[in-house]
C-alpha cells in the first residue's frame, strides 16, 4: 500500500510537470511575467506585492523559459510541502523514515491544489504559500531538542517571514503575529529566540531596500503608496473590507459528499485493524481510481474548493465523537497549537484579497489536511500504526489533488478548455516554447507579426488601455508603462492609470505606442488617460489591428484590438508631456517627473 501511494504521488506530480508547458492566461500570466522579467522600472506595485523581485534571479536562471520556470515553482512547491508534512508526523507521531517519507509525500501533493485554475507562473500567491510552508518549517525545527535545529528553525522563520511581506504585505503582519501566540501563549518559551528571527527578516527587509528603492526611505514610500494606489483602484482592498468573515460556497450536495467522505475516511482508521482486509481493498482501490483519473485526465468527482476544507473538518468532529472523545483526551499543547495555527493559515494566505477567502485559501488546503494530522495525533499513543492511520489521509489528499489539478487542466480559468487538446507551439520570449489553444495561437502569431512589421522594436515603450492584454504585450517583448498591468473595469482603473503612467519618464511617453480595444468590456478611457501625458488620438495612427479568441469565462464579447504608433516627433511630444503635468493640480502629483 505505502508503495502504491508513493508511485501515485510520483504520477500526480509528473503530469503536472508535464503539462507546465501547455496554457497561457490572457491577464494574469502576462501582468506576473511582465513584473518578473523587469520589476525595477516600476515605482508602484498594484497590488502592493513584490514577488518581480524575488522571482527575477529565478527568471534569468531559467533564461526566460517559461515552462522551466513553471517546474522549478512547482517543484518547490512540492518539496516545500514534503518537507513540512514529513516534520509533523514526525514530530507528532511515532513513524520510522520510510513510512513517514512516504505518507508525508502523500499528503504533500494537496500542496499542487496552489495551481488551481491552472496558475503554474510564480506569483505572489505561490510566493505567500511557499514562505507560509518555510515559516512553519522552522517552527517545527525549532521546537526540536538540539541546538543547531533550533537555530536553523528561527533562521527559517526570519527567511519565510520577509517572504511573506514580499508576497503580501497584510499576511506578513498576520502571520507574525500567529507566531508570537504559538510561542509564547502556547509554548510559553522566551522572546529572545523569535526576536533573532525578527532580526534576520529585518535584515533581508532591509537588503531589499537598498537593492529595490537604494534606501530605507525609498522602500517605505513604495510600500506606502501601492497600498494607498489598490485603494484608489477600487478593487475591494480597503482596511475596512480587509477584516471580514465570508460566507463558504457549498451547497447541500457539497455537504452531503463532504459528510460521507468523512465518515469512510474515520470508518477506515477507527476500524482497521479489526478490518485490514477490507480496508486495504478499499484504500487500494481509491489509490488506483487516482491513478486512472491522473493518467486518462479526467474528472469524474469534481472536488469544489469548499469540499477541500469542510471534509478536514468533518474529519476533526467526527474524531471527537469517537468514543466519547477518548481518543483525543491526551491532547499536547503542540498539537494543539499546530492544528489551530495549520486552520488558520489558509485564511490567513488570502488576507487582503477582494475575492472570498474560503475559495481563495483553498489554494493552500494543504494547511487544512496537516491540522488533521495534528488534531488526530493523540492516537499515537494508544499504539495505533501510523501507517494504518496516517495512510487513508494521505489516499484522500492524493484524491483531492488528483481532482483539483485535472481539474485544472480540463478548465483552466480564461482559457480554451482542456489542455491536452492544445497542439499550437508558439516561442515565447526567451529560450521557451508554449503550447496553446490554435485560437490564441494565432491571436499572438498575427499580433506579434503585425507589430514587427509596424515598427515594433523589442523593448519599445507601450501603454496598454485594453485592461485585459499583459500576456500580449509580454509576448510582443515590449516594455508596460505605468504598470506591468493596467486593470480595467473597476472604478478606478482610470484615475491609477493616471498617477502610475504620471510616474513614468516624458521621454519614454513621448515615444510609446498605445493598445486600445475601444469596445471592450474591460477597456480604460483613452480620453481620460492620453491626455495626462499630453497626448491623443490624433498624434497616433493605427499600425495593426488584433482580433483577441472568444473565451466563454473570459471575454465572451471579445472585440478588436488598435496597436496606435506614435507619429509625433519626441521633443515636442515630451515637451507636451511635461506642459499637461505642470497643468494637473499639485494634490493629483504623486511625484515631481
Amino acid at each position: 500500500m505505502l508503495a502504491l501511494s508513493a508511485v501515485t504521488t510520483a504520477i500526480l506530480l509528473a503530469r503536472l510537470l508535464y503539462y507546465s508547458s501547455y496554457g497561457l492566461h490572457p491577464a494574469d500570466e502576462g501582468f506576473y511575467l511582465n513584473f518578473i522579467a523587469n520589476p525595477f522600472p516600476y515605482a508602484i506595485n498594484v497590488p502592493p506585492s513584490l514577488f518581480g523581485f524575488v522571482y527575477h534571479w529565478p527568471y534569468q536562471w531559467a533564461s526566460g523559459d517559461i515552462a522551466v520556470l513553471r517546474m522549478a515553482n512547482v517543484t518547490l512547491t512540492m518539496a516545500l510541502g514534503w518537507i513540512l508534512s514529513f516534520l509533523v508526523i514526525r514530530r507528532l507521531w511515532t513513524a520510522g523514515w520510510p513510512h513517514a517519507a512516504v505518507l508525508s509525500a502523500g499528503i504533500a501533493s494537496l500542496a499542487l491544489c496552489n495551481v488551481l485554475g491552472w496558475w503554474l507562473t510564480p506569483s505572489y500567491y505561490s510566493l505567500t504559500f511557499q514562505s507560509l510552508l518555510i515559516v512553519m518549517t522552522g517552527l517545527l525545527l525549532a521546537d526540536r531538542p538540539r541546538r543547531i535545529r533550533q537555530v536553523w528553525g528561527w533562521i527559517l522563520v526570519g527567511v519565510g517571514g520577509w517572504g511573506c511581506f514580499m508576497g503580501r504585505p497584510t499576511t506578513a503582519a498576520a502571520v507574525a503575529l500567529v507566531v508570537v501566540l504559538y510561542v509564547v501563549v502556547l509554548h510559553r518559551k522566551s522572546l529572545l529566540p523569535m526576536l533573532g528571527a525578527a532580526l534576520v527578516a529585518l535584515a533581508l527587509l532591509i537588503v531589499t531596500a537598498y537593492l529595490v528603492d537604494g534606501g530605507i526611505t525609498g522602500f517605505v514610500t513604495r510600500m506606502i503608496d501601492s497600498a494607498e494606489m489598490e485603494v484608489l483602484l477600487g478593487a475591494g482592498h480597503e482596511v475596512s473590507l480587509m477584516f471580514r468573515i465570508d460566507w463558504l460556497p457549498t451547497s447541500r450536495s457539497h455537504l452531503a459528499i463532504a459528510v460521507l467522505v468523512a465518515i469512510a475516511l474515520l470508518l477506515s482508521i477507527f476500524m482497521g485493524d479489526t478490518h485490514k482486509l477490507l480496508t486495504s481493498l478499499a484504500l487500494a482501490a481509491v489509490l488506483i481510481g487516482t491513478i486512472a483519473i491522473a493518467l486518462l485526465g479526467i474528472d469524474p468527482i469534481s472536488i469544489e474548493s469548499s469540499i477541500l476544507f469542510l471534509v478536514p473538518a468533518f474529519i476533526c468532529v467526527g474524531a471527537m465523537f469517537y468514543r466519547e472523545g477518548s481518543a483525543l483526551r491526551a491532547k499536547t499543547p503542540t498539537s494543539i497549537a499546530l492544528a489551530l495555527t495549520f486552520l488558520l493559515l489558509p485564511h490567513l494566505s488570502a488576507l487582503g484579497s477582494a475575492g472570498n477567502y474560503w475559495v481563495f485559501g483553498s489554494m493552500d488546503a494543504l494547511f487544512w489536511m496537516l491540522a488533521v494530522v495534528a488534531f488526530l495525533s493523540p492516537l499515537a499513543e494508544q499504539g495505533r500504526s501510523v501507517a494504518a492511520t496516517l495512510l487513508p489521509l494521505s489516499v484522500l489528499a492524493q484524491l483531492f489533488a488528483a481532482s483539483v489539478v485535472n481539474g485544472s487542466i480540463l478548465k483552466p480559468l480564461r482559457q480554451v478548455k482542456d489542455l491536452r487538446a492544445y497542439t499550437a507551439v508558439m516561442p515565447i520570449p526567451g529560450d521557451g516554447k508554449l503550447v496553446l489553444s490554435q485560437s490564441f495561437h494565432d491571436y499572438l502569431a498575427t499580433a506579434r507579426a503585425q507589430a514587427r512589421a509596424a515598427g515594433l522594436e523589442v523593448g519599445a515603450p507601450v501603454v496598454d488601455l485594453t485592461g485585459l492584454s499583459p500576456s500580449l504585450l509580454y509576448v510582443l517583448e515590449t516594455r508596460a508603462l505605468g504598470l506591468p498591468w493596467l486593470m480595467g473595469s473597476f472604478p478606478g482603473s482610470n484615475p491609477v492609470a493616471v498617477e502610475t503612467l504620471g510616474l513614468e519618464n516624458c521621454a519614454d511617453l513621448a515615444k510609446a505606442w498605445v493598445l486600445i480595444e475601444p469596445e471592450g468590456a474591460y477597456r480604460l478611457d483613452p480620453a481620460s488617460v492620453m491626455p495626462s501625458f499630453g497626448a491623443g488620438q490624433a498624434d497616433y495612427v493605427v499600425a495593426a489591428t488584433f482580433d483577441p479568441p472568444v473565451v466563454d469565462d473570459n471575454n465572451p464579447s471579445a472585440t478588436r484590438q488598435f496597436l496606435l504608433k506614435p507619429i509625433r516627433a519626441a521633443a515636442p511630444a515630451e515637451q507636451s508631456c511635461r506642459e499637461a503635468r505642470r497643468r494637473r493640480p499639485d494634490s493629483q502629483k504623486w511625484s515631481q517627473w
